[in-house]
């Protein structure tokens, strides 16, 4: 009786480890997508303040266009007796540097964008290496 004993609390042993093993390997794959949804969401996040950007310096660009143009215009042809396509022209080229540098600083901010998770799939290929380590060894 003693050796079947042994046998079998060997047995429940083995199937208790392994539970466990599989029971910490769904945590960690849990855990894992939830880093990853973090990551995407992080992500997008990213995305859309510089669409956002992009938006906001086209409306500032139009806007200040228009109104500048109306209002500067006129005061430099009044001041700087220059005719007045000329005034046009110069406070046009001013406007349209302002919108480029807007347009500049919002495809910096688009640059930093990746919907690649990079950190998650690293991590991912640890857990995945130990669980076969951990597998490997429950085994021997």
């Amino acid at each position: 009786m003693r050796a079947e004993e042994e046998t079998h609390t060997t047995r429940n042993g083995i199937i208790g480890l392994l539970g466990g093993l599989i029971g910490d390997a769904r945590t960690l794959v849990r855990q894992e997508l939830q880093l990853l949804r973090d990551e995407v969401f992080s992500e997008i996040a990213k995305f859309r303040q510089g669409v956002v950007a992009i938006g906001v310096g086209i409306g500032f660009l139009a806007m200040g266009g228009l109104f500048a143009l109306i209002m500067l215009v006129h005061a430099l042809h009044e001041y700087a007796s220059l005719p007045l396509w000329a005034c046009y022209g110069l406070i046009g080229v001013v406007l349209l540097l302002i919108g480029a540098a807007l347009l500049i600083n919002a495809k910096h901010s688009l640059q930093t964008f990746n919907l690649m998770p990079h950190r998650t799939l690293r991590s991912m290929k640890e857990d995945a290496q130990w669980i076969k380590e951990q597998v490997s060894s429950s085994k021997t």
